[in-house]
């Protein structure tokens, strides 16, 4: 009996070491496994992180490398139209000489010089050619009121002048006034007339015999008209 039951205790205590190690080893196991776990878990996550950051930079930098492209696009076509619009200033801008006659205009115009007079002069103007010396003469303009004498010039033998004009508001019979519209004739020996009209000062040119005759008309004393005309090559 003895016996008995000294082997039955020798099989309960290897038994319950046997259970110990059971339990030991699935502890170890449970520990290892959570470990892996955890382990497994914090690696994903910082994969996860990783790539979220690596997906944000590479982002990023695309919309860095898509603005600079914008940027530069708009650059280059804010460059070519520079280029466009300096190219056209150039085509119109005035020369240094153009800029001295601007200057030296507007200087006329700030002493009270009537604009149109100074167009006048500046249409007149032309480049030298042979021509004869010009000559001044003046008549008196024909009114409704007045058609007496001295009222026609002629120059070189050639041509005669005339002109037809309205009346002074003052009342004086001799008189025409300078500042509404007159009626200029030239009439050519033996040919045919021409005429203008217009407030003076005013301009003519015809062409006879190889030559240019050109005229100028303008106010002179009170009823009178000044007219200066020369003979120029004709230019054909």
């Amino acid at each position: 009996m003895r016996r008995r039951s000294r082997r039955g205790q020798s099989d309960w205590n290897i038994w319950f070491k046997l259970a110990k190690f059971v339990l030991l080893l699935g502890a170890i196991s449970a520990a290892g496994f959570y470990g892996y776990e955890v382990g497994r878990r914090l690696s994903q996550e910082t994969i996860t992180t990783l790539e979220a950051e690596i997906a944000r930079l590479t982002t990023a930098d695309v919309s860095q490398r898509e603005e600079v492209v914008r940027l530069q696009t708009a650059l280059d076509e804010t460059k070519k139209r520079a280029d466009e619009f300096q190219a056209r200033y150039e085509q119109v801008a005035p020369s240094d000489e153009i800029k001295d006659l601007l200057g030296a205009v507007r200087a006329k115009l700030d002493t009270g010089l009537d604009i149109k007079r100074l167009a006048f002069a500046i249409s007149a103007a032309e480049r030298p050619r042979r021509c004869g010396e010009a000559a001044t003469k003046r008549f008196m303009v024909k009114t409704p009121h007045f058609d007496g004498a001295s009222t026609w010039v002629r120059f070189a033998d050639l041509i005669t002048v005339t002109a037809d004009g309205i009346g002074d508001s003052n009342g004086a019979e001799q008189a025409f006034d300078p500042e509404k519209p007159v009626t200029v004739r030239f009439t050519v020996i033996g040919g045919k007339e021409a005429q203008i009209s217009g407030k003076l000062p005013l301009q003519h040119s015809m062409v006879l015999k190889n030559g240019e005759y050109r005229f100028t008309i303008a106010p002179g004393a009170k009823g009178f008209v000044e007219v200066t005309g020369d003979r120029c090559e004709y230019r054909g």
